[in-house]
């Protein structure tokens, strides 16, 4: 059976957009970083933090002191701390406790432990494609990866565009 051409036509165009629909759905959870900060002991690894709008910020207890901590927005000598953001006191007590926050503004935010008032730490979140605290700073692995994506859908639906033009429009002897 044949398919007549404008059928075969718009079946190739509906087979592009599929295989750029697939594409686009796997780099994108890699639009949107995530950044990890560990609770170890009373403090936080790293301190400071440089994220870009949109990202999200991971704290992970990763070395338990029995006691319960907690990542509030502010700091400790501040009236309305944990307006911004507040994990609570349940959280992060044991290892393997997470509190996630994702940055939805420009700016400098501080935060501090509610129990531990000398555990404090920054973060830092500039504008997408803005520059973080470091000049230059290297482009971070999952930055590398959506690009490797971007490049390889991209490289797929061109091929498959051609094959299905030269399938579609054979030469003319």
């Amino acid at each position: 059976m044949t398919l007549p051409r404008p059928t075969r036509r718009l079946a190739g165009a509906a087979g592009v957009s599929l295989v750029a629909a697939i594409g686009l759905a796997l780099a994108a959870p890699v639009l949107a970083a995530e950044a990890g900060v560990s609770i170890a002991d009373k403090r936080f690894e790293p301190a400071t933090i440089d994220v870009a709008v949109g990202d999200s910020v991971t704290w992970t207890v990763t070395k338990s002191i029995g006691e319960p901590h907690s990542v509030t927005s502010g700091k400790p000598t501040d009236t309305g701390t944990g307006s911004i953001f507040d994990s609570g006191l349940d959280k992060l007590k044991d290892d393997g406790g997470t509190f996630t926050f994702t940055f939805e503004a420009e700016g400098t935010y501080d935060y501090f432990c509610q129990v531990h008032p000398e555990m404090v730490g920054q973060v830092v979140v500039t504008a997408a494609g803005g520059e973080g605290g470091e000049a230059h700073a290297p482009i971070p692995p999952e930055r590398k990866l959506l690009g490797g994506v971007i490049l390889a859908v991209t490289l797929a639906v061109l091929f498959v565009a051609a094959w299905f033009w030269r399938r579609m429009n054979p030469a003319q002897p």
